[in-house]
């Protein structure tokens, strides 16, 4: 394994560690609460993160490889994620997501290409075949059930949830701090993402009702607003009473914290 590639899967650990301190964030596991996942709590995930860890870097090492070799590899890590947790699906969406970006930051090396360019160019075209997909996975059920692309769409398009909203949200807010600048990415991609997290918790009510949620925080002026952070835990704990949970706009905002330490790598 090269230290090329252990580097990027540091990288990736750091972007899950930094979702994970991320709060308020409605609904979801954080170091400070459960959140809407009353199974799971900050050192499931921590545990998670140091099991899934060595397979960041063997995606990295597999920059090379076809979308069936990444895959193996995301199999065992799901597996050794499960191990660690006890069963529990702490980054499943994570693995996917951070997977094949560190694939593609594996191939990038010294280029300018934006990793998620990488990623459609080279597995795009493969992601969406029923062959690659999961069909137990309760993210494909809600594809098909609401007709929607969800996370494997994001990637097949090389994430413009992260390159046209996470990316433009995180920087702009980066004057008030990096943990202010990483709620206000969130809000901006819970408006906008097609989270099947949700939909399975809230169905289609729920989704527009977080939807409604994130329009108003960010139009009441996000994180530049002098109460941001009592109405961003407000509306986790309403996230929080009406059982509702975004774990996968929480995976693109570890996907943008870690393009984002990529890419403005020299």
């Amino acid at each position: 394994m090269t230290s090329f590639a252990e580097e990027i899967a540091r990288c990736a650990a750091n972007a899950l560690r930094e979702e994970l301190e991320t709060y308020p964030k409605p609904g979801l596991v954080s170091m400070v609460d459960q959140g809407s996942h009353p199974d799971m709590d900050a050192q499931c995930f921590l545990a998670s993160i140091e099991a899934i860890t060595p397979g960041f870097a063997e995606m990295a090492d597999c920059a090379g490889g076809s979308l069936h070799d990444l895959q193996r590899i995301g199999v065992e890590m799901e597996e050794a994620m499960q191990n660690a947790t006890s069963g529990r699906n702490a980054h499943r969406g994570a693995i996917f997501c951070l997977g094949l970006l560190c694939a593609a930051a594996g191939e990038r090396r010294e280029s300018a290409e934006p990793l998620g360019e990488i990623v459609a160019r080279r597995w795009g075209a493969g992601i969406p075949q029923p062959d690659f997909l999961d069909v137990t996975s309760d993210g494909i059920a809600m594809c098909r059930r609401y007709q929607m692309g969800g996370v494997r769409r994001e990637a097949a398009l090389g994430f413009p949830s992260v390159y046209q909203i996470g990316l433009p949200a995180y920087r702009e807010a980066l004057p008030y701090g990096r943990a202010a600048a990483r709620v206000q990415a969130f809000f901006a991609i819970l408006e906008h993402c097609e989270d099947t997290t949700l939909l399975k918790r809230g169905g289609p009510e729920g989704r527009d009702f977080a939807r409604q949620c994130a329009r108003r925080f960010l139009d009441c002026g996000g994180v530049a607003a002098p109460d941001w952070w009592q109405r961003a835990q407000e509306t986790h704990h309403e996230f929080v009473r009406r059982n509702l949970t975004a774990g996968g706009v929480a995976d693109l905002l570890a996907a943008t914290l870690f393009v984002e330490d990529m890419e403005r790598r020299p």
